[in-house]
């Protein structure tokens, strides 16, 4: 029986699992060191959340338009994932289907996968989301 060790990427941290499937968790500290950095360098908390939206943009003259939902959400931004490969820091327009509202933002972020994208609001509004 041999043993296979794994990094959950989501929880952040190595499991060891046994012929019988018996898991145990082994804490990484330099995954939470990491973790703890990132807390202190963002500006605002984030929220695991799943908001539908429409991303609109200005490409070539013409309006494009993507449907995109987010994993996250905070006072000042949102990672998405996003159906159209936006360029860094192209501007555009978030459409919160829902509500109606829209805000102005920037891609501050692009993961190496086409489809995540984080944005920036350009007027941070933490009502903008519709959390309740």
């Amino acid at each position: 029986m041999g043993l296979t060790w794994s990094f959950d990427l989501r929880a952040r941290h190595y499991f060891r699992s046994e012929a019988a499937m018996t898991l145990s968790t082994v804490s990484n500290p330099a995954a939470s060191t990491l973790q703890a950095r990132w807390e202190r360098l963002r500006g605002h908390k984030r929220i695991i959340s799943r908001v539908k939206l429409l991303v609109e943009w200005e490409q070539a003259g013409a309006k494009e338009t993507a449907n995109a939902v987010t994993v996250d959400v905070s006072h000042s931004g949102c990672m998405a994932v996003v159906g159209a490969d936006l360029p860094l820091h192209k501007r555009v327009c978030l459409i919160h289907p829902e509500t109606g509202r829209k805000a102005e933002a920037e891609v501050v972020w692009r993961s190496h996968e086409a489809w995540d994208a984080g944005f920036e609001l350009l007027k941070p509004d933490p009502t903008f989301w519709n959390l309740k």
